[in-house]
């Protein structure tokens, strides 16, 4: 089969934004590598001379950004072709924000004044190692069009992710029982969240990869979300029960109380009959400890009438609202319908800002 010149000058331009995007993404997690270890050796030499490199490496982002304009304008792409350039202008910024988190670790690495505890230092090399692995495994997935990388660069980020809540236990711990310049602390929280940045950024070049390969955008996001009131009697069930009659696809939605009543309030399931919804006759009132004990963390945990947070430990990537319906005009003596109507207008809220739509 013979290939036209045409082809031949698509294919050849499409190397070359490979082959810039891979150099780029090379110089970028050397900077980030350099950075950590400029942190870890308190190494103010390392630290600026990473400073200027990561201004040739701004330079060749532009470069490239410049080099898919000029492709679009030349071949008009459709199809895979115009998901590869649109993929590579947002990995671009990407690479510039990673390229401007290693600046900022950089910039702590000249501030140290002491060594780092011996925990703290670990928690950094172990972040850091994590995130430029991850975020090279990704952007190599992406040139060679590889799935299988991205998903491997997923699993990597997540790692990272997993370590962070654990670091900075580590370094309050340290701040408690070490003497440690409070400049220093704070440098090494500034670094654990820049690494954890890094890693998010990894995960976006995953999705970018699905998405120019595959076609595959990313899933809309699914929330778990969780309602606390008092006795689980009647609010916070009410509350799961709106939520999953109106947005049944957002996510996974569960209630329970602080002190669990012996049975619903005999106006519950009289509400559920009237409306349709199935009320399953063998069950009763959860604890806030048997809510929690279902696997992944929640994103949202809502207190109705409370404040649930001094109850639990509150993961790092949970979100605690407090929601007092009295402020609705809710009293004890207000009618199930009054009740509903007021958890509605807070739940219609709370998606918007979750940013659900109102056909999910």
């Amino acid at each position: 089969m013979r290939v036209s010149i045409y082809d031949k000058r698509l294919e050849a331009d499409l190397q070359e934004i490979r082959g810039r995007l891979q150099a780029v993404a090379e110089q970028v997690e050397d900077n980030l590598r350099h950075s950590v270890r400029a942190v870890l050796d308190s190494d103010p030499r390392l630290a600026n001379e990473t400073l200027i490199k990561d201004r040739a490496a701004n330079q060749a982002t532009r470069a490239l950004d410049h080099l898919c304009h000029l492709f679009v304008a030349r071949h008009l792409p459709s199809g895979s072709h115009l998901r590869f350039t649109s993929a590579v202008l947002r990995l671009a910024v990407a690479l510039e924000r990673v390229g401007d988190y290693s600046v900022a670790i950089c910039r702590v690495a000249r501030d140290i004044e002491t060594p780092l505890p011996d925990a703290v230092a670990h928690n950094i090399a172990m972040m850091g190692a994590h995130a430029g692995k991850a975020l090279g495994t990704a952007f190599r997935g992406f040139v060679e069009g590889d799935p299988d990388s991205a998903r491997t660069s997923h699993g990597i980020a997540s790692q990272t992710a997993a370590i962070y809540p654990h670091a900075v236990e580590g370094l309050i711990s340290a701040a408690e029982s070490e003497r440690c310049p409070a400049r220093d602390l704070f440098g090494a929280l500034l670094v654990f969240r820049l690494l954890q940045r890094t890693a998010e950024q990894a995960d976006n070049a995953c999705e970018m990869t699905l998405f120019a390969v595959t076609g595959r955008r990313k899933k809309e996001k699914r929330y778990r979300i969780l309602f606390v009131d008092r006795d689980h009697s009647l609010a916070s069930r009410l509350a799961e029960i709106a939520l999953e009659e109106t947005y049944p696809h957002a996510g996974r939605f569960r209630s329970a109380g602080l002190e669990p009543a012996p049975g619903f309030d005999e106006r519950l399931p009289a509400f559920c009959r009237r409306r349709g919804v199935a009320l399953p006759e063998d069950e009763f009132p959860r604890s806030l400890d048997e809510a929690l004990d279902v696997g992944p963390h929640y994103h949202v945990v809502v207190g109705i009438g409370l404040d649930p947070s001094p109850h639990f430990d509150v993961p790092y990537r949970t979100a605690v609202l407090q929601w007092d319906l009295a402020e609705d005009g809710i009293t004890a003596d207000s009618e199930v319908e009054e009740l509903y109507r007021a958890l509605m207008v807070r739940l219609r809220g709370l998606m918007k800002t979750l940013g659900v739509r109102d056909d999910e």
